[in-house]
């Protein structure tokens, strides 16, 4: 297929999503600070392991650590059938929505993106009626979701992805998201891995709720120094970071990034910025501090690279953060939920609801008291055949009280009836999970906290 060709077939694409598209007339918050990437687990080559899949009880230790906001990384076109429809594997994208109802229960913004699609880098025009009808798929399924979840188009576009076929790929991906998603936040990166100097190769925001991103791992020599996957084009250099050159080509970076957000007068984030583990740990704690405190003060958000298995922030072995890194992210002068909550009556009309796919959660206090902290007292309704997320871990103590319906708890490796009246205390860091495995809606009390 000529590039002129593919040219047209994303006009005509484009062209059958707006005529079912109408002008975005709300614009969610875009609300993002500071973000974790969930990385090397659903981007990772079909029945290739490149590490800990997700752990869906890892959301709630994010978020009390002072994230606002989690990246999810998925590699879609491994897991599609044949064209020209290109059906998705229903358990896969089921397993990714899994994952992203929990971070999304664990008040976690979520960016849902098309990863590592290589195919579409090294031939454009064979590839993108797959890539419009992965999108033609994914934003329905998730269109009923809150305005918590964004979509990015396509992770670090490269290779001959670029220029007027960038383009056109772009309006083609947006516009057959918006022909469910009218209103939902949509990420653009640009081309040439989507690195600073890409911000100008995007398409102009084609409505109010287009953001864009870019990628910071400069200098490369040394945030990818020893990097195994590179192969030949692998660092060899051993080096440190903080001469006068890096720190003025992060200023730099930061007045390009600054620059384009003026002009073009959308936000613009940093979806990926770290360094991998092969190198000092103090180097890389002195790179991510810099880096981080340039973004802050310029009020641009950024999503570290990565939470675990790579570039990682935490060790899913031990379980255990890495202290200096988050001494160095600065997550703790970031605002969680602490607001202190005062007597008084909330009732089930002024109480926060947030619907999700499994069923909805009222919020009534959130915040912490005299002698406790991360507390969150509320009311869950579960759909049949539902959970909120499969059985977990977390720092808070947690009692659940069922209200109405039937289910099934799970305490450890054992499952116990759950009847209406029954009432479950799990300890810190015990696993234990809540199933509505009735014919009807399954409601309880949850109140969980962590001690002062």
């Amino acid at each position: 297929m000529s590039r002129n060709h593919i040219l047209k077939l994303a006009a005509f694409c484009s062209l059958m999503a707006y005529a079912s598209t109408i002008q975005a007339a709300e614009i969610p918050s875009f609300d993002m600070k500071r973000c974790v990437n969930m990385g090397n687990s659903l981007d990772a080559p079909k029945d290739i392991s490149w590490g800990q899949p997700i752990d869906t009880a890892h959301f709630a230790m994010i978020k009390n650590k002072g994230f606002d906001t989690v990246r999810i990384p998925v590699r879609w076109s491994d897991y599609t059938g044949q064209g020209p429809k290109y059906i998705i594997e229903t358990d896969f994208i089921k397993n990714v929505e899994r994952i992203v109802s929990s971070a999304l229960a664990n008040d976690l913004n979520v960016i849902l993106n098309v990863h590592h699609f290589d195919d579409l880098m090294t031939d454009p025009a064979g590839n993108l009626r797959k890539y419009v009808e992965i999108w033609r798929q994914i934003a329905p399924y998730f269109a009923n979701y809150s305005d918590s979840l964004w979509f990015e188009t396509l992770n670090e576009p490269h290779k001959k992805l670029k220029g007027d076929i960038l383009h056109a790929t772009q309006k083609a991906a947006v516009l057959t998201i918006r022909q469910s998603n009218p209103n939902r936040i949509v990420i653009l990166g640009g081309e040439n891995w989507s690195g600073i100097n890409s911000l100008e190769t995007n398409i102009p925001p084609m409505d109010d709720n287009i953001v864009y991103t870019y990628h910071y791992y400069d200098p490369f020599d040394f945030t990818h120094q020893k990097a195994p996957w590179l192969g030949k084009d692998t660092p060899m250099t051993k080096r440190g970071w903080g001469n006068k050159q890096d720190r003025a080509e992060l200023k730099s970076s930061i007045e390009k990034a600054t620059n384009f957000r003026t002009k073009i007068n959308r936000p613009v984030f940093v979806g990926e910025y770290g360094a991998y583990e092969g190198i000092k740990n103090k180097d890389r704690v002195k790179y991510v501090g810099a880096v981080r405190a340039a973004l802050d003060s310029a009020e641009i958000p950024w999503c570290l690279w990565s939470f675990s298995n790579t570039f990682s922030l935490f060790n899913s072995a031990t379980q255990k953060w890495d202290e200096d890194m988050l001494q160095a992210l600065d997550t703790k002068s970031l605002p969680v939920v602490d607001k202190t909550i005062r007597t008084r009556v909330t009732t089930e009309v002024t109480a926060n609801t947030a619907h999700e796919a499994w069923g909805n959660f009222k919020a009534y206090y959130a915040g912490k008291t005299n002698f406790t902290k991360d507390t969150l007292a509320g009311v869950a309704v579960i759909k049949p055949g539902q959970e909120i997320h499969p059985p977990h871990k977390h720092e808070e103590e947690e009692f659940l009280m069922v209200l109405e319906g039937n289910g099934t708890w799970t305490i450890g490796n054992k499952d116990f009836p759950a009847n209406a009246g029954d009432m479950i205390y799990a300890e810190s860091w015990d696993l234990h999970g809540l199933k509505n495995t009735g014919a009807t809606p399954l409601k309880f009390v949850v109140f969980k906290y962590n001690k002062k």
